[in-house]
Formats: C-alpha cells, structure tokens, sequence
C-alpha cells in the first residue's frame, strides 16, 4: 500500500533555487525535454472540487513520492492538466486540498485522461475512515435494485486509516457497503439519500 510522503520544504526552496528537476526526472508537461519513450497522463478536473495535489509514481513503489503541482498550483473545477511522465508503469492519485482522495490511476503506460468527477454526478458522498482498519471494497448501488454491482475500488485502491474519499454521484437513493481486505462487511447502509452531499462516517 502507497504512503503519501510530505515534501520539506527545504529540499523544495533548494531545488527552485538551483534550477533543476526531481532526481527521478520527473516533470510536467511544458517543462524540460521530453524523451521519445514518455509518454501523458491528462487530468481532467469534472468535479465541484479543485484538485491541489497530483501524486504520481512508479507502480514498482510503495511511496506516492512528491506532488506533481509543486505546492502552489491547483487544477480548478472545469480546468485540466497534462503531465508528461518517464516511460514504465506508473500509478496516480488525486486529492482535495484537504487531502480527500477523489480518483486513482494504476498501471499506466500510455497516453491516459484521468477524470474526476462528472458534471450529472452534482451529490458527494465523503468516505471518512475514522477507524483502525483499511477498507479495500466499497459498493454503491441504486436502492431497490438486484445486486451490488462492482467494487468502486477496483484491483488497488484502498481507504486508509484516518483518510477520506469521495465518490461522485447523480441525486438519488442509494445501498452503502464497505469491506475490509479480508471480504469481511464493515459497514452497510440502505437507502440512504444522496440529492445533497452526506458524510458517511466508519468508525470502530
């Protein structure tokens, strides 16, 4: 599992100052010469919620590594962003600047979009993890209907201790169940109304 690692901001000052790029060689689109092999990852920001950190790195790591935004900039709703990255698989997440997850990429290797949010989808619902335990599948479904559906985790996303997610979704009354990574049922909610934002809150 990933650990957001915190830029010093020593180490930052440090290299705006001497003018060069990350040792890993990464950058932004714009910035620096690309190589024939790198290739793009475009974020496209759909949702009510400004994006202030963009974390991208090696599949191969288990640290997100610094912000691609550098601490200053933000992709504003409406607005998007290309970032130009090294050649190899690469995984991506995208917070608020509260540090609220709200969309993830894994295993990218080509020219990619990554969209947050949609503009039908105008309800929140915020995913707060206040217990001990990682949640690795969460399903939401329309209330009334047949099955659950799929896992809005997917294959890698998980839910950390004391972290928050938000999911996008179009007005309606929704089924909530979330699991731990052993299968096990944490929590389940049943026709919960979501015309507005709703924090839904799982704790010990």
């Amino acid at each position: 599992m990933k650990q957001r690692v915190v830029l010093l901001m020593v180490a930052a000052l440090l290299m705006v100052s001497l003018g060069c790029s990350l040792v890993t060689g990464r950058q932004s689109s714009g910035g620096g010469t690309a190589s024939t092999s790198d290739f793009e990852i475009k974020v496209v920001n759909q949702s009510p919620d400004e994006v202030c950190y963009v974390l991208i790195s090696s599949s191969d790591s288990d640290q997100w590594g610094d912000d691609w935004l550098g601490g200053e900039e933000t992709i504003a709703p409406g607005d998007s962003k290309t970032f130009t990255v090294p050649a190899g698989q690469h995984d991506i997440q995208l917070e608020t600047c509260d540090e609220a997850v709200v969309a993830t990429g894994w295993y990218i290797e080509n020219n990619t979009t990554i969209t947050v949010g949609d503009p039908r989808a105008t309800s929140r619902l915020f995913l707060d993890n206040t217990s001990d335990t990682e949640i690795c599948y969460v399903f939401i479904s329309s209330s009334g209907g047949d099955d659950w559906g799929e896992d809005l985790m997917g294959e890698s996303e998980t839910v950390q201790s004391g972290r928050t997610r938000i999911f996008y979704l179009r007005p309606g009354t929704y089924d909530l169940m979330a699991r731990d990574c052993d299968d096990n049922v944490l929590a389940e909610e049943y026709n919960v109304d979501l015309s507005s934002d709703k924090t839904w809150t799982l704790s010990e």
